[in-house]
């Protein structure tokens, strides 16, 4: 601009533009251009009388905005939050210095296109949250020109779609995207940002997914990822040495509850209650933290161990990572009463394990071989790797072995006469020289090797 008048004409107009779109008129505001904008209530200019802050939050104000927001060159805060705005939320492509947007809390029904891409790259506050009858929209992939920007709240807006794989290339600390309809797994990328504040609770149909990456996220203070439907268990958060509060209830989380998070040093609330958790009952974590912990798979309600055949089970089952199906099965302190996939003798031994075509993935635990009264180890037609264990070979009355149809590798231990193995379908399996099955190929002859001639 070539001089101090023309911008007082400038911002003159558009004074008198956004007034007169405003319902009631803001007090002293007038629809008329006038040289004393500066004076109006809640407005804010500098001394060359641009203007470069709005605040007109809770001011009763409705009706919808231009879809073209007037131009201001200089303004660096607008806000319009808490009010009952309606219609189309504005084009604020005429803004180039905005920093601070404030449209939540209000009524508006729609996101136009071009809305984030014509947003200032200095902007560095975004707030849409609270905007209940916005169509369904998805955060587009316009979103990374806003490199500056530290906070976004799109909360109760009819989110749809996953979270974009973004947030490596943001400056965000705060995200705020709760109570939405929000889909799919957490993103890579959350691992290489800069987020302190994260609120992701309450989408409708559930975010899934493991929330492993937690872990990378070193600069969490406060977690809520309550009510979705995330699975997998809790990650050690040792490394994210700032967190105060952890909130993971409602989901679908397994596994055994984490000393870490007892002896972490900065957190101070934990919620983790109607999920999936199996093992001891915390107890010790209320000395020093608020938590709260109830609804889960705790083999008991107080501080006591679980039984011994309880806690070997535990152990098998944290090599396929604590599969939901067997935290829903195996609830409770007697592993011989009503467990599925269990069945015991009538001293209460476990004597057959029947976990066929399950879908477990991961590896054979040596904790199998503690259990001394086991007869039947029927693990076939699943995704299982690595080697069968040397570990079991040691139980005393194993009579049948099936581990057929995996992906199992390795040396096959030697087991004794007596016990039917079954190996087939497993083409890294290696025979011992000395074996006790049928599926074993010649000597001399690999597994790959053999299904070659086989198919010849």
């Amino acid at each position: 601009m070539s001089d101090n008048d023309d911008d007082d004409d400038d911002d003159s107009a558009s004074m008198a533009k956004l007034a007169a779109a405003l319902s009631p008129l803001p007090w002293t505001w007038s629809t008329n251009s006038s040289s004393s904008y500066c004076e109006w209530h809640y407005v804010k200019c500098d001394r060359s009388k641009h203007v470069l802050e709005i605040d007109l939050q809770a001011r009763t104000l409705s009706g919808s905005l231009p879809s073209q927001f007037p131009p201001f060159p200089f303004l660096q805060v607008l806000d319009l939050s808490r009010n009952k705005l309606t219609g189309s939320l504005p084009s604020l492509n005429k803004l180039p210095f905005l920093k601070r947007l404030y449209l939540n809390i209000n009524n508006f029904t729609r996101i136009p296109p071009g809305f984030f891409q014509g947003l200032s790259s200095s902007l560095q506050l975004l707030m849409l949250g609270g905007n209940p009858f916005l169509s369904t929209w998805m955060i587009p992939l316009e979103f990374t020109k806003l490199g500056n920007l530290t906070a976004f709240s799109a909360y109760n807006t009819n989110l749809g779609g996953s979270i974009p794989d973004i947030f490596h290339s943001l400056a965000l600390t705060n995200l705020s995207l709760h109570d939405n309809n929000l889909t799919g797994s957490l993103p890579p990328s959350f691992s290489r940002s800069q987020i302190k504040d994260l609120q992701l609770q309450n989408q409708k149909v559930g975010l899934t997914g493991t929330i492993d990456l937690l872990s990378n996220m070193t600069s969490l203070y406060s977690v809520n990822l309550g009510f979705n439907q995330f699975t997998g268990t809790i990650p050690d958060l040792s490394n994210c040495k700032s967190l105060k509060l952890l909130d993971l209830s409602s989901n679908n989380l397994t596994g055994v509850f984490p000393s870490s998070l007892a002896s972490h040093p900065s957190l101070v609330v934990i919620i983790v209650n109607d999920n999936k958790l199996q093992g001891p009952f915390p107890a010790y974590i209320f000395i020093h933290k608020l938590t709260t912990v109830e609804n889960n798979n705790f083999c008991t309600n107080t501080a006591d161990s679980c039984d011994s055949q309880v806690t070997i089970l535990l152990e098998i089952a944290s090599a396929w990572m604590y599969p939901y199906e067997l935290s829903v099965a195996w609830e409770g302190n007697e592993a011989c009463r009503n467990w599925s996939f269990v069945t015991c003798d009538s001293e209460k031994s476990i004597t057959k394990i029947s976990l066929q075509n399950q879908r477990l993935q991961g590896t054979i635990s040596p904790s199998f071989a503690d259990l001394t009264a086991l007869r039947y180890l029927n693990l076939n037609d699943n995704n299982l790797t690595g080697p069968i264990p040397n570990s079991l070979v040691k139980l005393p009355n194993l009579e049948v072995l099936d581990v057929s149809n995996n992906n199992l590798s390795g040396i096959i231990p030697t087991f004794a006469p007596s016990v039917k193995l079954i190996t087939s379908g497993n083409d890294l399996l290696i025979p011992s020289r000395t074996g006790n099955t049928s599926d074993f190929p010649p000597e001399g002859m690999t597994p790959c090797l053999l299904r070659f001639v086989v198919n010849i």
